[in-house]
């Protein structure tokens, strides 16, 4: 591709605490796994913001603000190409593009960006509309849309690294790596410092050798030999997954809660919620190494 990104205002340099959350399929933890990545960087004291590209807007059921405009700002920013506007103070330090009903339009935006002013400027339109405001945020997490490759091509074009949250079933192992795998060969002809951080195994039992091998070799076998998989695993609870999208609070609040003498908290609450604050160090962990090879 032949065109200048400096015509279109953007200086990927400027993306680098940006990770995107992508799978083609939904209900692999994309959600959870933003929301709990977000409010670790928030506790530790530096400005984050978590992005909700989700027509059905589950992330204000997992930090609990409420449904607010259900996306309409989102859908304004991006169709007059303006910056984006967060709702501040969802937890200190930590804001949120607001999704929901409304960012359904942003498809219809899309195509009327192609059709106006070309294909890049339309799919450079999230990362226009992010750029000024990334001077603010230490980390940017964005949360994917499933089943939906033209916002999710808006998604990978606007990060520096991307997670792909897995289950172990055929549609997010096979279907879902392949949809993500296409956009992601798109993406980065446009963005070359977008880089794969890695494949997140989510909701299997805890300590699941063999499913973790078969997960490895299976998005290996579609993202490529050298696909990297975190080797911490997101167990699964039923009872917290409930919890969580009641009382809108993350893994690691319930915990504290619980300690602190909650009722109505299960003790597996406990390994969940280090479960995710290990998942989610091991991917700054990777983020720093990769920088530093660069």
């Amino acid at each position: 591709m032949t065109f200048d990104l400096a015509d279109y205002g953007i200086e990927y340099d400027q993306f680098g605490n940006v990770f995107v959350m992508a799978n083609g399929k939904g209900g692999v933890g994309k959600t959870t796994l933003t929301a709990n990545a977000a409010a670790k960087t928030a506790r530790m004291g530096l400005p984050s913001l978590v992005i909700d590209v989700n027509g059905q807007g589950n992330m204000h059921r997992d930090l609990g603000y409420g449904e607010r405009d259900q996306g309409a700002a989102f859908a304004e920013s991006m169709t007059k190409g303006a910056p984006l506007v967060p709702l501040t103070g969802v937890r200190e330090n930590l804001d949120v593009i607001v999704g929901g009903p409304e960012v359904r339009k942003i498809n219809a935006v899309v195509t009327d960006v192609a059709r106006n002013e070309g294909f890049m400027a339309a799919y450079l339109r999230m990362a226009v509309c992010l750029a000024p405001l990334l001077p603010r945020y230490k980390a940017v997490f964005i949360d994917t849309p499933p089943e939906n490759p033209d916002l999710l091509r808006l998604c990978l074009l606007a990060a520096r690294y991307a997670v792909v949250p897995v289950k172990y079933d055929a549609a997010s192992l096979d279907d879902g790596l392949k949809d993500f795998g296409q956009a992601f060969k798109m993406a980065v002809q446009v963005n070359r410092q977008l880089r794969i951080l890695g494949v997140a195994h989510c909701f299997s039992q805890r300590n699941s050798t063999q499913i973790h091998k078969e997960i490895v070799k299976r998005s290996q076998g579609i993202l490529g030999k050298h696909a990297y998989v975190f080797p911490r695993a997101v167990g699964h609870s039923s009872t917290m997954a409930g919890l969580i999208r009641d009382r809108g609070r993350t893994a690691f609040e319930l915990e504290q809660e619980r300690v602190a003498g909650a009722k109505g908290i299960p003790d597996a609450a406990q390994p969940l919620a280090e479960d995710y604050e290990v998942l989610v160090t091991q991917i700054f962990q990777r983020a720093a190494e990769l920088r530093k090879a660069a």
